[in-house]
């Protein structure tokens, strides 16, 4: 079955698992860098902070992926449950890092160019290149679209997650269905 609903772009069960795949790979890539770089913005303690929220995402969306590999209502169920909140500070954490970004274009600046000159080393061919040859403006904006798509994939997926677990839960309360509850299951 592929849609059930208008809103999905995939099958419900598949997709899923797709958009999980997505999100933990694009959010543990995040977190890592983020723990790496991410004091060239933002203080070491909020680097951390928005890091450590990056690998929370990625966990909670390991969460999704078992529970739809393995037909789970109980971790489909903790998911649907936890996720509201993580999509909650995930709209905080957008407008913190956002805040965070656009008050501290000194200090990225300084950590580009004036790194030359007190630490020794030029930004040129490191990881800091891209970032030192960006407008900041440019980079603040680029950061801050990412985060928001990053936003947007977490909540899509948390609505595939969702619509197969309302589907798991109304299965065997469905009027005029032959199929046992284990065939039923390969219809989602």
């Amino acid at each position: 079955m592929w849609c059930n609903n208008c809103c999905l772009c995939f099958p419900v069960r598949g997709g899923g698992m797709w958009m999980a795949g997505l999100n933990i790979l694009t959010n543990a890539i995040g977190g890592v860098l983020l723990f790496l770089w991410g004091s060239y913005f933002f203080s070491s303690t909020m680097a951390l902070l928005f890091g450590g929220f990056s690998a929370i995402q990625a966990v909670t969306a390991g969460i999704a992926f078992l529970g739809l590999c393995n037909w789970s209502y109980m971790m489909t169920r903790m998911f649907v449950y936890i996720q509201w909140l993580v999509a909650f500070l995930a709209t905080a954490r957008i407008g913190i890092m956002a805040f965070q970004l656009e008050s501290n274009k000194a200090h990225t600046w300084n950590e580009c160019w004036g790194a030359v000159n007190d630490k020794g080393y030029s930004p040129q061919g490191t990881a800091a290149a891209f970032y030192c040859n960006t407008p900041i403006d440019t980079f603040i904006m680029i950061f801050i679209a990412g985060l928001v798509v990053d936003y947007v994939l977490n909540l899509y997926m948390y609505f595939v997650v969702w619509r197969f677990y309302v589907r798991m839960r109304l299965y065997p309360f469905q009027k005029g269905v032959a199929l046992t509850y284990e065939q039923g299951l390969y219809e989602i």
